[in-house]
């Protein structure tokens, strides 16, 4: 019957939101980055993407946006590309971005940093081909 066909309907529809609203959020929980602090957060974009993706742009010598990467310091390890990460995170240039991102700028070394709180990797750090505009347009 049609009324029997709409209480099924419903049916399957409210099971359907109840297994969804249980699962939704544990892939979100998943994907989102657990690290609190600084060093932390460091710690997670350094052993993420960022160093696969763009440790060729902190070798010493290295121009981008005009400015080469200085000797010093030296990021030839992800350990010591965590602490190059840590102290742009330091640095006096930063700003709140939408969805709780927040971005550093370091100008002596030409590195952008984003923490991005919903990403599995909390972030990335790379020195954008076009330096400081680049860090300027992020909202």
């Amino acid at each position: 019957s049609m009324e029997m066909s709409k209480r099924f309907a419903t049916s399957a529809f409210v099971a359907l939101s109840l297994l969804l609203g249980m699962v939704t959020p544990n892939i979100a929980h998943a994907a989102a980055c657990t690290a609190t602090t600084n060093s932390t957060i460091a710690d997670k974009i350094a052993n993420g993407h960022a160093w696969g993706s763009h440790s060729s742009e902190f070798v010493a010598g290295t121009v981008m946006a005009g400015l080469a990467m200085p000797a010093t310091p030296k990021v030839t390890t992800i350990a010591e590309f965590k602490s190059h990460i840590l102290t742009t995170m330091g640095s006096a240039t930063n700003k709140a971005l939408t969805n709780g991102r927040k971005a550093y700028w370091w100008a002596a070394t030409g590195t952008f940093v984003v923490f991005d709180p919903n990403n599995v990797d909390c972030g990335t750090a790379f020195r954008p081909t076009d330096g400081k505009p680049y860090y300027d347009r992020q909202v």
